[in-house]
């Protein structure tokens, strides 16, 4: 059965039993008014206009986390309440191999409890095996990933530009007619049996990032290597062209042969690299200016005039 329970004696009866014109009259006006609040049938009255988008209605507290896997959780999607009401939670998928889960979960744990008629539930979706079916079918793609359920349905999503518990809240108080609690004192909790019947266990999020050793080793070769190819691959001339390694070329290998060897470098062989271009010849220097003698005497310039 995917139905929360229900007790057979507060399912409403299809038999009116309302005949006299002032009870009727007297059932209307509680009905408008109802003296006791009862979410099963006076809720919808108080909402007329649709100003929410959500109304949690079912009856649920919890002052931890629900943990759980991928598998049960997709079970817990059937869920339907018998009377119509609209269940929610709010899920955080996360890894235990994610820092930025690691960042969220102290935060995810403080929503637990400041809500009433709200589940805080936390998915392990580190394994792909398991979770595959809420990757293709609800977009989990990453973690960590905080999603609004009603009804089983995946109605509003977080977004990953702050982590933060504001950004939590925001995502509940925007989509849904719940108000935050104003008081730190633990009510009574109230959680389905169908939440434990599943494998979820009340505990918080708990993410402590273990440290690689192996992969941490094989990053820094990695490192390593790509850097020594670098160097290797900027002073690839200086080491192919340099006396021991033509030399070496010459007495192991033919012509063809290094070539295809240099040409593999991106080198070119040293036969086919032409000879370095003369240097300029240097400029003839200008002769020296005449010094100008003493003992000669300079005349005047010759004029002849004519008659």
């Amino acid at each position: 059965m995917n139905h929360f329970n229900v007790k057979p004696e507060d399912l409403p009866s299809k038999k009116c039993f309302i005949e006299e014109p002032a009870d009727i009259a007297r059932h209307t006006f509680l009905d408008t008014c109802p003296i006791h609040f009862d979410p099963t049938c006076n809720d919808p009255i108080f909402n007329p206009n649709h100003e929410f988008e959500f109304r949690c209605r079912y009856p649920m507290m919890a002052n931890m986390v629900l943990s759980i896997n991928s598998t049960s959780f997709l079970e817990l999607m059937k869920l339907r309440d018998p009377f119509g009401r609209d269940w929610c939670m709010i899920v955080m998928f996360y890894s235990e191999s994610c820092p930025f889960s690691a960042r969220l979960a102290p935060y995810f744990n403080q929503i637990a409890g400041k809500f009433e008629n709200l589940l805080t539930v936390a998915v392990d979706a580190s394994d792909f095996t398991k979770s595959y079916r809420l990757n293709f079918r609800y977009g989990i793609s990453g973690t960590p990933t905080v999603l609004l359920w009603v009804n089983g349905i995946g109605v509003a999503r977080m977004a990953n530009n702050n982590l933060n518990l504001e950004s939590i809240k925001n995502v509940i108080i925007t989509h849904t007619d719940l108000v935050e609690k104003t008081s730190d004192e633990a009510k009574k909790e109230c959680v389905p049996e169908k939440f434990f019947s599943v494998g979820a266990e009340l505990k918080n999020v708990s993410v402590v990032l273990k440290e690689d050793v192996l992969y941490n080793a094989l990053y820094t070769l990695g490192c390593f290597l790509i850097c020594v190819a670098t160097f290797i691959y900027h002073v690839r001339e200086r080491i192919l062209l340099s006396a021991p390694v033509l030399q070496w070329f010459q007495s192991k290998c033919g012509g063809p042969l290094c070539d295809d060897i240099y040409f593999l470098f991106y080198v070119v062989p040293p036969r086919h690299q032409r000879p370095p271009p003369p240097a300029p010849a240097p400029e003839a220097a200008d002769p020296p200016a005449a010094v100008p003698d003493e003992n000669v005497v300079e005349l005047p310039p010759l004029v002849v005039e004519d008659q």
